[in-house]
């Protein structure tokens, strides 16, 4: 049986190979994206931590314990202590998949009465004589408790004397206390105490001897605070006094840091269900618990955006499974079509449909299990692809995201192999059904309507979309202002559905339009032309698998390029209108402060902004530069805050861009040249056109505040033209702002002399080349204080991202659906060729030249393959003018200063054709050097035989 199968694999090899090709890459997608994504997010929450520890200068990711054994009896404390330490060390610290790097447990009793040697002698004294013992007549030195740590040497450092023994004289404790103990307390490394329970009690508790002077250590101090009024005391011994009742515990802590480097999100689960332990306690009890930790929240946020993430990029995919899909159901059929008359041959010599089946089964379970591996070795290649992504099939060096293989991803890949082995399995359970008999009709029969042209599957997708479209719609303005930016997944698939819909409705109009160019030209069409036609209008229902290979993989090709562009291009827009050009800076000098006793760098102010920029910016690397001053106030009576700008129209105008779909239009050069005209007028924000009731062209009267040494004054200006009224200008990220020329800036009293150098790139000049030129013209007093760069900027933005997951799927989603669409073009025009060579011998028999036969194959290429490459263009762009601008949703993955903008680039659509056009013209290549090699002109004979 095993022979017979790997034989019939081998007779089959190619188509095989195909298959495994088309599967393995479906079944790697998939398994890479929750390699991806958990990858992405350890990335995120590793750098979340990092900040963290960099804000607070502690552990980043650690955990509390504290228990109060307040009312306990000293039996009932020690048993309560050492269950909370066995929970939280057993059940919570062993069961944290990190690396635990530092921990520890203190324990803190009651505070007791202390006596010096002066008092304790004259207590003793009173004992002797027999006097009754009462709290007024008794002088204590203080009340202490007795501290102590499990991890000494990393809580505490000797600052004077030695550390503390275990090993004394009975009754006798040695004990360290802090620096200010000695200070407020007078008590000296050396000195001698006495510890009564009570302060009128008889019986000596402890006598305690002062052996030296502690701190906290620098790791300890950030977590823990050292009492001034406790005896630290050796842990063991503790323990032995709180056995024997010696003394009574009031409190403890327990503390664990874990290196955050090393905490996987995988992993969250174990991890918050063993921190669910330190808030579990029996309700009876009377020990009172409390618990805190750094990162419960954070990972049940990054968890959660793991999930949504994978269902996002999942649905992201689904036009590449769906099209791997079709193309394993079409492999699948070539497959049986060659097997039929072996199948029918098996079953007429007593072969049970069961065995045939088997068979095929077996055949099939080989093909996915050879998938199901390459897929997952080729996963981990796709992450990198997916990491490198800065745009649709726009790639950047970026450091590799560490994607491991997970449990998920191996179920995702299983998923995918089962469905893929379910669609190989479907035609072969169809094909063991035939015999002899049934064979030889079933070849002669015409060609039947497609289930899915009976069921009208295209008119219910297209259905689906519009609803979609339309439900959208219905809610835009309730979305609008409720500003919502969840991830809508039924966005997604509306988008598949709707390409592939219309791409159906394509294919079943499509023997219309053939029959109608036909007609048209009827008496005009040469043999070859002709032959074409009527093999394309009556060869069935075969060609329809190719034509729709054709129209997702260009329609989606379309539509990612559309969609990658619009959401990358909308996040540098935002950046760019915050910065205002590609660099914005401030230079700084050198300065002596006071306070500090040093020299440090501050930002440069007024007319020496424009002699450093001049000098920085004097390179062949920058295009234009140009230097604006800014005043941040409030306007009266409305006390509204304004921001007032003061620019040079000219150099401003040659360096900032902003949209042309902005300001109702309205060229940014067109209101700087009225400014420039009116030298004196302002450009005022629509808000401040709305809250004053002025438009442009009219007189504006305002009054700004000044505040200086706690004197509020207001300055009113009278009389001001307003030249222009702007929705959007760049820099200005607030809605109140006056824009006015430099000159009447600098007149303008009260006004601070803050700027900033905005530049212009030259094409092709990195950051880091303009960055770097300018530290050359930098003497050692000078340098760059405040920056950005709009490059740099939107590539970290996107770095570790969802956008960079979004353009990573994007791109390999069109990739693996040209990879799949030019093999399966290939393999299906060479078979569809080779059953064909019977007709070719006819044809050459008739009188038909050779170059006309290659003609006909042009021909119908031209009908199939060209006509579906149209219909894909022609669908992926009306995709994109419906969904692309729903992607609005989607566009806050930075700060939305700008209105949402569709985009469409040639440069976009032009990659589509190119990979297409590839594709097809290696697949043309293929199939027409087969065609040279086949022995046409003996087909006649190799029918009769």
């Amino acid at each position: 049986m095993l022979r017979l199968i790997f034989r019939k694999i081998w007779n089959n090899k190619w188509l095989v190979i195909c298959l495994i090709i088309g599967c393995a890459f479906a079944i790697a997608v998939v398994a890479a994206i929750p390699m991806y994504t958990t990858g992405l997010y350890n990335l995120q929450l590793s750098e979340e931590f990092k900040k963290e520890q960099e804000r607070f200068d502690s552990f980043p990711f650690k955990a509390y314990l504290n228990a109060s054994f307040l009312g306990l009896k000293k039996s009932e404390s020690k048993k309560a202590f050492n269950d909370i330490d066995t929970r939280f060390y057993d059940r919570y610290v062993a069961n944290i998949p990190a690396k635990n790097i530092f921990d520890y447990v203190s324990a803190t009793t009651i505070p007791y009465p202390i006596f010096d040697l002066r008092n304790y002698e004259i207590k003793q004294d009173m004992i002797t004589r027999g006097e009754k013992l009462y709290t007024r007549n008794l002088t204590t030195k203080s009340s202490f408790t007795f501290t102590s740590f499990a991890k000494v040497p990393e809580m505490i450092t000797l600052v004077g004397g030695r550390m503390y023994s275990k090993d004394t004289e009975e009754g006798v404790v040695e004990a360290v206390i802090t620096k200010n103990a000695t200070a407020m307390s007078r008590i000296s490394v050396g000195d001698t105490l006495y510890v009564y329970n009570k302060v009128t009690d008889i019986d000596l508790l402890a006598k305690i001897v002062i052996v030296g002077v502690v701190e906290n250590t620098d790791q300890s101090a950030a977590f823990y605070t050292l009492s001034d009024r406790t005896f630290m005391i050796d842990y063991d011994k503790m323990l032995e006094m709180i056995g024997n009742e010696e003394i009574t515990l009031q409190s403890a802590n327990w503390f664990c840091a874990f290196d955050y480097t090393t905490v996987k999100l995988r992993h969250s689960d174990r991890i918050l269900a063993a921190t669910k332990v330190l808030d579990s306690y029996d309700a009876d009890s009377k020990v009172m618990l409390s618990s805190s930790n750094s990162y419960v929240t954070l990972l049940e946020k990054y968890s959660e955006d793991v999930k949504v993430m994978q269902r996002l990029y999942i649905l992201l995919l689904l036009p590449v499974i769906l099209m791997v899909g079709i193309y394993v159901v079409m492999i699948s059929r070539l497959m049986m079509e060659r097997e039929k008359a072996e199948i029918s041959v098996l079953a007429s010599r007593g072969a049970s449909r069961s065995q045939i089946f088997f068979i095929y089964s077996a055949q099939g379970i080989v093909i996915s299990v050879v998938s199901y591996t390459l897929g997952i070795l080729i996963a981990r290649l796709l992450c990198r692809l997916l990491g490198a992504a800065n745009g649709f099939m726009e790639f950047v060096n970026r450091t590799a995201i560490d994607a491991t293989l997970t449990s998920t991803a191996l179920l995702y890949a299983a998923i995918c192999a089962t469905a893929y082995l379910v669609l190989i399995l479907v035609p072969a359970y169809r094909a063991s059904k035939f015999t002899i008999v049934q064979y030889k009709q079933n070849i002669t029969e015409q060609s039947k309507k497609s289930f899915w042209q009976i069921i009208f599957l295209d008119v219910i997708l297209i259905g689906i979309a519009i609803y979609f479209l339309y439900d959208y719609e219905s809610v835009r303005e309730y979305i609008q202002f409720a500003q919502i930016t969840s991830v809508d997944f039924t966005l997604f698939v509306a988008v598949t559905f709707f390409v592939l819909g219309t791409g159906l409705l394509f294919i079943r109009l499509f023997p219309y339009l053939v029959e109608l160019i036909f007609r048209i030209g009827k008496g005009l069409w040469k043999p070859a032309s002709y032959a074409a036609f009527t093999h394309v209008a009556r060869g069935g229902n075969y060609k329809q698998f190719i034509m729709i290979f054709l129209i997702l993989a260009i329609g989606i090709g379309i539509f990612n390029a559309n969609a990658g562009r619009t959401l990358n291009e909308n996040l540098k827009d935002n950046l760019k209108h915050s910065i205002g050009a590609d660099i914005s800076f401030v230079p700084s000098v050198l300065e002596y402060d006071i306070s500090l006793e040093g020299f440090r760098f501050v930002d440069n102010r007024g007319t020496g902004i424009s002699k450093q920029a001049h000098k920085y910016c004097n390179s062949d690397l920058i295009e234009n530069y140009t230097v604006y001053y800014y005043h941040n106030t409030t306007l009266s009576p409305s006390n509204q805050s304004v921001t007032f700008m003061g620019i040079e129209p000219g150099d401003f105008g040659r360096v900032v861009k902003i949209r042309k779909d902005l300001n109702e239009g309205i060229p940014l050069n067109h209101i700087l040249n009225i400014l420039t005209t009116y030298p004196k007028g302002i450009i005022i924000s629509r808000s401040i056109s709305q809250l004053y009731n002025v438009k442009a062209g009219q007189y504006f009267d305002f009054t700004y505040t000044n505040r200086a040494f706690r004197e509020v004054q207001e300055i009113p200006v009278k009389d001001v033209l307003v030249v222009a009224v702007v929705d959007y200008w760049p820099t200005m990220t607030v809605d109140n702002f006056i824009i006015m020329m430099q000159n009447k800036y600098t007149s303008m009293k009260h006004f601070r002399q803050n700027g900033k150098v905005l530049v212009d790139k030259k094409e092709g000049v990195s950051d880091n080349e303009v960055l770097e030129d300018m530290k050359t013209r930098m003497s050692y007093d000078e340098s760059i204080g405040t920056n950005s760069f709009t490059d740099y900027m939107a590539t970290q933005a996107k770095r570790g991202s969802v956008l960079n997951g979004i353009n990573g799927i994007l791109t390999l989603d069109f990739l693996i659906s040209m990879l799949i669409c030019c093999i399966g073009f290939i393999i299906f025009w060479i078979i569809s060729v080779r059953q064909r060579v019977l007709q070719f011998g006819i044809l050459r028999a008739m009188g038909m030249k050779k170059h006309e036969l290659y003609r006909m194959i042009f021909y119908e290429q031209l009908m199939i393959s060209f006509v579906s490459v149209l219909a894909g263009i022609l669908i992926g762009g009306i995709a994109s003018e419906l969904f692309v601008p729903l992607f609005e949703r989607m566009s806050n993955f930075s700060s939305n200063f700008l209105p949402f903008y569709a985009y469409r680039e040639i440069v976009d659509y032009n990659r589509v054709y190119i990979i297409t056009g590839a594709a097809l013209i290696i697949g043309l290549s293929v199939i027409l050097r087969f065609t040279s090699k086949l022995k046409v002109d003996q087909a006649l004979k190799l029918g009769e035989d």
